[in-house]
């Protein structure tokens, strides 16, 4: 009889740059104030890039530490996938020089862009492989230096980002009703100049400025992670009921809460960091991940929802059981 394999987070851990900016910190050079961007964000403080941060610095040091959580040595790593928006060159791609800092010379490593949204999808990537039977243990990133995207001068966006990294292991099981349950992924081209960064002014040293339209990225978010976690739930055959906690890509408090509210999930089931790290897009869901499993509220049985959406736009969820 042929085996079915799932896979099951068994390690997490996350990585940030030392510099903290406060919002006060920020009000010394634009026009708001801690009481402002806490109203309407949620966020209090950020990590922010010094010269010697790369993502394959900070991607490296969250890696080892989930291998650390999860009791795997580099070299029994299959794969690695890095979400990231802000890679550290535009070739080669900046998962080689992780595998390269890990010592995993075995596995085979890429990028995968889906920016805000990219961990998810990263994730279902990996998922994919281990249900296969390709992989039995893939080490999934998720990091971005949003320092270097933003336009210090324009509060409507560079009070909302910040740098980090975080990492999950995932390994194959064959346990009915463990791990990963399902993983849903969407897009929406049409909504492409919604939320973009400015191509024409890239170099290597610089990605382009973040452009939004606040607005339409507020409503549209609530909207359709709200219903990524339905379409999982329904999937499995389960209601937000069954939900033990819901881990949302980390952009904005109110949208976390709206979400909540949306779904009729209590707030307080809903992980929330966004107040010390503000938005480390592909990186929120696995740091938040990390933050919640090792401070003890997430804990093995526990039933999780993960949720994202981001510029382009792409979205989409996974179920999980811990």
């Amino acid at each position: 009889m042929t085996s079915v394999f799932h896979s099951y987070i068994t390690g997490c851990g996350m990585s940030v740059p030392d510099q903290v900016v406060t919002n006060d910190d920020l009000s010394k050079s634009l026009d708001t104030t801690d009481t402002w961007i806490v109203e309407r964000t949620g966020i209090r403080a950020r990590r922010r890039a010094g010269p010697s941060d790369t993502v394959a610095s900070l991607g490296t040091v969250a890696s080892q530490r989930a291998l650390e959580d999860a009791h795997v040595l580099a070299r029994d790593i299959d794969a690695i996938i890095l979400a990231t928006t802000s890679p550290d060159h535009f070739m080669p791609a900046t998962a080689t020089k992780i595998q390269a800092n890990l010592g995993a010379q075995q596995a085979f490593a890429f990028d995968l862009q889906a920016v805000c949204s990219g961990f998810v999808y990263a994730l279902s990537v990996a998922d994919q492989f281990i249900r296969s039977g390709h992989s039995k243990t893939v080490l999934v990133i998720g990091a971005d230096l949003m320092s270097r995207m933003v336009d210090w001068t324009d509060r409507s966006t560079c009070v909302l980002f910040g740098d980090g990294a975080g990492a999950v292991v995932l390994q194959s099981t064959n346990e009915r009703g463990a791990g990963i349950l399902s993983t849903h992924l969407f897009s929406d081209g049409t909504a492409y100049d919604k939320l973009y960064s400015d191509v024409e002014a890239e170099t290597p040293q610089h990605r382009g400025k973040i452009i939004m339209n606040g607005r339409s990225v507020y409503v549209r978010a609530i909207e359709v992670m709200a219903a990524s976690v339905r379409t999982a739930l329904e999937q499995q055959h389960l209601s937000v009921k069954d939900l033990d906690w819901m881990v949302a890509h980390q952009a904005n408090k109110r949208i976390i809460d709206a979400v909540a509210h949306d779904l009729g999930l209590p707030e307080d089931k809903a992980i929330c960091i966004i107040d010390s790290y503000a938005n480390t897009s592909a990186a929120t869901i696995p740091m938040a991940l990390a933050v919640a499993s090792h401070d003890g509220r997430i804990q093995k049985g526990n039933l999780i929802a993960l949720t994202a959406m981001g510029a382009g736009f792409t979205w989409g969820s996974a179920l999980a059981r811990w």
